[in-house]
């Protein structure tokens, strides 16, 4: 097996390539690894030819976009490290050594830095350089909290084995944040080190030129996009939680203060129906954010951890019961808001209080139902992933 496949895709290149390839063999020489180029070329102009003449393997893609060029390339790697990037020289394909070291120390994806290396004057437009790089990738790091600060980065290396498990279900530009998504949640050890990021040859006509002057904002949008999608557990869950357990809380204090003969309060209307429908939406929110948690991590932390230590059903148990009691509690306060034993709210006819009281305890049953749904699905997908898990254990 090659020690180094380094994985390019190529669009009208001549200019570059044979530079680049010349790169690519004194990478591989200083490191004393052998190592293959495979182009996954859309050419028309003489980028294959050069290519071919310098020894590098080329593989025609007849669709654009570099997400198929990259789950294209999977049947044609025979390293065992793989190495991304782009052959337009500005990436230094000379120095693999960085990479190589924190594959060979245990990492299963190395992706490269740019601001904290170098970028060379004029290699980046300013508005990359100084605004939409570090803003989505700041949104990108803190969203999902993964240790990369510069997603669009497009010099990374990986073992082969973590290249062939990738999905790629993102063809474009949005590739090199679903990538870096999708190595987290199959359980990857992720780093990030420092690159030199070169200016472009005299003569290149860069990509984005070439495709018009919206293509940063198209890919701009794009990682905003995968990067909400992949975190709506960090959107919802939280906020939804203090949404639902602030419902959950009114229902308890109202049950305490009746039962205790408290001064009772006085309650509006309008604050009322305001309380209940937030706490339906908020363990709405919760349940939505901790189902998504399971979908887009399906090999994370929490996962394992219940899994592993049997909690599935203990965390099912504890919610239904939970569950109940907070429901029961609401019946009870809402039976004695009915006869007439807790202050009536605000100076409102009694047909309409009762409207008011149903639609609060529709509510109060809805979030119930939900929250024992929701850790009902928990709980099976926890069981099934366990029972997978023992099934391969004796298989192997």
């Amino acid at each position: 097996m090659t020690d180094i496949t380094v994985l390019i895709p190529t669009k009208n290149e001549e200019i570059t390539i044979g530079q680049f390839l010349e790169w690519c063999e004194e990478g591989f020489k200083a490191q004393g690894l052998t190592g293959e180029v495979v182009l996954m070329d859309s050419s028309t102009d003489k980028t294959a030819s050069i290519a071919e003449s310098k020894g590098a393997r080329v593989i025609k893609v007849s669709e654009p976009g570099l997400g198929i060029a990259y789950l294209n390339g999977k049947e044609h790697i025979n390293g065992r490290y793989v190495i991304l990037g782009d052959a337009d020289c500005t990436y230094d394909f000379r120095n693999l050594e960085p990479f190589i070291k924190k594959l060979d120390d245990g990492f299963d994806f190395v992706v490269g830095n740019r601001f904290k290396g170098s970028i060379e004057k004029n290699a980046m437009p300013p508005h990359h350089q100084y605004f939409g790089s570090p803003a989505t990738s700041f949104i990108f790091k803190h969203s999902l909290g993964i240790p990369v600060g510069d997603i669009h980065c497009g010099m990374r290396a990986m073992t082969r084995e973590l290249y062939q498990a990738l999905p790629f279900t993102e063809l474009g530009w949005e590739y090199a944040t679903e990538m870096i998504v999708s190595s987290r949640n199959l359980g990857a050890k992720i780093c990030e080190i420092p690159i030199d990021f070169l200016k472009e040859p005299e003569g290149r006509i860069s990509h984005q030129r070439r495709n018009g002057w919206t293509t940063p904002f198209k890919a701009g949008w794009g990682t905003l996009r995968v990067t909400a999608s992949f975190s709506l557990d960090r959107f919802l869950a939280f906020p939804g939680f203090m949404l639902g357990g602030l419902g959950v809380l009114v229902n308890i204090f109202l049950f305490i203060q009746n039962f205790l003969n408290w001064p009772q309060e006085r309650f509006g209307l309008y604050t009322s129906s305001m309380l209940a429908a937030l706490s339906l939406i908020g363990w709405g929110m919760f349940a939505i954010g901790v189902l998504s948690h399971f979908v887009y991590y399906p090999s994370g932390r929490l996962i394992k951890i219940l899994a592993k230590q049997r909690l599935c059903n203990r965390l099912f148990a504890a919610t239904v019961f939970s569950t109940l009691i907070c429901l029961t509690l609401a019946f009870m306060v809402f039976k004695n808001w009915i006869q007439g034993s807790l202050i009536l709210f605000g100076d409102g006819s009694r047909e309409g209080l009762l409207l008011v009281i149903s639609f609060n305890l529709l509510t109060q049953i809805a979030s119930g139902l939900l929250a024992i749904l929701a850790c009902s699905f928990i709980a099976g997908y926890l069981d099934k992933l366990r029972s997978r898990q023992n099934s391969r254990n004796n298989a192997s």
